[in-house]
């Protein structure tokens, strides 16, 4: 299994649009791994997790290939993980050639009512046939060609029905756990993942150094998440910890500060284009 974090920043991006604030400002300086934009990550060129408004930027810089992707996995319905106006653009009016295969969209009721506004606008009517959308539902499988899916209830947004996910690869069986936007995980999280073994555990951590466990999680908090997920037999030692989804707020400057305390835990600290294969 391969995994490639497109998108790493949180809603505003980072540097934030608007902000002058010294870690945007020192971010700019340093560029590269430095700069980071919106959340949305890939599985083995062909899953895709999250499509922001950003999936464009992610097409131009060669990191993501969108005729390859046959499915895409929504978490929730912020708009920096789901802009559906962009998905419209996969119409025969708007594409001369396209891969023939239909991209298929899976999200919350939240999520299908997001499509639903952009689909239901004048000449949009091949949404529905190109890129359909299909609700799923927490701790219900979702069987794909390649994969087997679990959507798990996410600790974020308390008006919607977030979610995370398990993905397992059928063509090699290992097993990934995509845990963003959320806090410190549900207990019927933890009871319903002590059936599976991870190799591979991405996390969000947009708040950094600051002490934080509901909505979205700091550092700690993920480290916390590994040292249960080990203690229970839920990973082990060739585990690869990742974490991700990063605030200019979270006091880190630079780059190289977060991957500073990621590798204290044992964890790696997710750039914009970074890749592992496990």
């Amino acid at each position: 299994m391969k995994m490639t974090w497109l998108g790493t920043a949180a809603a505003e991006g980072w540097p934030a649009l608007f902000c002058r604030c010294a870690s945007c400002t020192e971010s700019k300086k340093r560029g590269g791994k430095s700069i980071r934009s919106r959340s949305q990550s890939l599985v083995n060129g062909d899953l895709l997790i999250d499509f922001p408004a950003d999936t464009y930027l992610h097409t131009l810089n060669g990191a993501l290939d969108l005729d390859q992707v046959t499915d895409v996995l929504v978490t929730h319905a912020h708009e920096d993980h789901f802009y559906p106006e962009d998905l419209a653009n996969r119409q025969s009016c708007y594409t001369r050639f396209r891969a023939p295969h239909v991209l298929h969209i899976y999200g919350n009721d939240a999520v299908c009512a997001a499509y639903e506004r952009v689909a239901s606008l004048p000449g949009n009517e091949e949404m529905a046939e190109v890129v359909p959308m299909h609700e799923i539902f927490a701790y219900q499988p979702l069987r794909l060609a390649h994969y087997t899916v679990y959507p798990m209830l996410a600790d974020h947004n308390p008006r919607e029905r977030c979610y995370i996910y398990i993905i397992r690869s059928e063509r090699d069986g290992k097993t990934l756990l995509y845990a963003h936007d959320t806090g410190y995980l549900k207990e019927e999280c933890w009871a319903f993942m002590r059936a599976f073994h991870f190799d591979l555990v991405s996390l969000d951590c947009t708040h950094g150094r600051e002490a934080s466990r509901r909505n979205h999680m700091g550092i700690e908090a993920c480290a916390a998440v590994k040292s249960r997920l080990l203690e229970e037999g839920m990973a082990d030692g060739k585990t690869v910890f990742a974490v991700n989804h990063f605030s200019h707020n979270c006091r880190y400057l630079y780059q190289e500060e977060i991957e500073e305390d990621a590798a204290r835990y044992g964890m790696l600290a997710a750039y914009d284009g970074m890749s592992v294969t496990v």
